[in-house]
């Protein structure tokens, strides 16, 4: 895990090698389904649509939103695939024919029919809504179904799995105070997203087993891309911390990037890299709904434990009360003997005068 920030020497990108997989776009979808729509045409000139990526499941791997088109009754329906191993030979896998694949992805069907309802969907783009670790799904719409030109779908899914946020800023009024134009009033700046952060992580599994993984901020910019703020990953079934997370930013400085150790999975960090040297660090938990019947859980056990401790207490005293009784009768008796033996002593040591 201490590598995480090193330079490797043998880094290269290697497009021939079985590591470098390509995947056709006209193959995503089944082909019974319409073509996929990669321009808006209700703009002038045509706006690009690009395929969305975002982790749906929290299972580390980028899944797919898209749109599909008919020319036919020119509808426009949101499509969300979510990535699977190719091992498991989950039905309906694409991507997994080509060669050296070892994940595809799998369209959702069950539990989606908001999604297949829509028929003038022109954008789609991932978001968090009510700030719940889960990407919904937010809708640009035309208009022609009467239904609004901005549609937000909620994820309902639940997933045993863990997320994590991050946020590098760019370090306004370095970190500090900043002073109002044509005033003396000072205020505390949060600053914005900067643009070229990235993280790398390593987590340990429910089977023990470490992984690593990197995940960039804004990634891109132009475009329409409609990226999260934040960088959003999933870190999948674990049992633990984050064990490493080191927090990387482009600013040309001695100091240009942070290491943190066994970070609280489940919340968002907020990270300023502040020129001095000193990055300031800002971690932020969001309380669930079960957090007061684990309150309760444990005032109710802290209750009965006491109550057992009082019980032993008190039987603990009414013994030792016993106890010293029983000692102070054989204590007594055992005078008792001790006097009758030196009376008996004497009188056989006694000598009969009359006798003599």
């Amino acid at each position: 895990p201490d590598d995480l920030c090193s330079v490797d020497s043998n880094f290269k990108f290697e497009f021939d090698g079985p590591s470098f997989v390509t995947v056709a776009l006209s193959t995503l979808l089944p082909t019974t389904s319409p073509s996929l729509l990669v321009l808006d045409t209700s703009f002038s000139p045509p706006l690009p649509v690009p395929p969305r990526l975002g982790d749906v499941n929290l299972d580390g791997y980028p899944d797919l939103l898209l749109i599909a088109g008919s020319r036919k009754d020119r509808t426009r329906t949101p499509h969300l695939l979510l990535s699977q191993p190719c091992s498991g030979n989950v039905k309906g896998t694409v991507g997994c024919d080509s060669p050296g694949a070892r994940r595809g992805w799998s369209e959702v069907t069950k539990g989606a029919d908001v999604l297949q309802g829509m028929g003038d969907a022109r954008g789609v783009a991932f978001l968090d809504m009510d700030e719940d670790g889960t990407l919904d799904i937010m809708v640009q719409r035309t208009g022609d179904q009467g239904q609004g030109h901005v549609t937000f779908v909620q994820n309902n899914f639940y997933y045993d799995a863990f997320f994590m946020k991050a946020i590098v800023l760019n370090g306004a009024c370095n970190g500090g105070w900043c002073t109002a134009p044509n005033s003396s009033e000072k205020y505390h700046p949060f600053g914005v997203s900067y643009s070229g952060a990235s993280f790398k992580y390593t987590v340990l599994d429910t089977s023990g087993r470490r992984s690593a993984a990197q995940v960039a901020q804004l990634p891109q910019t132009a475009y329409q891309s409609l990226h999260t703020p934040y960088a959003f990953f999933g870190l999948g079934r674990t049992n633990n911390y984050i064990e490493n997370l080191f927090a990387g930013s482009t600013k040309h400085s001695e100091e240009h990037f942070v290491a943190l150790e066994m970070v609280i999975p489940n919340s968002k960090i907020v990270i300023n890299p502040v020129p001095s040297g000193e990055w300031h660090k800002e971690l932020y938990l969001r309380p669930g709904e079960w957090i007061p019947w684990v309150g309760v859980s444990v005032v109710g056990a802290m209750l009965g434990l006491a109550i057992v401790v009082l019980v032993l207490h008190l039987n603990e005293k009414v013994g030792y009360g016993f106890y010293a009784s029983e000692i102070s009768v054989a204590h007594g008796f055992c005078n008792l003997q001790r006097e009758d033996e030196l009376e008996r002593r004497r009188a056989s040591h006694h000598i009969n005068f009359d006798a003599l």
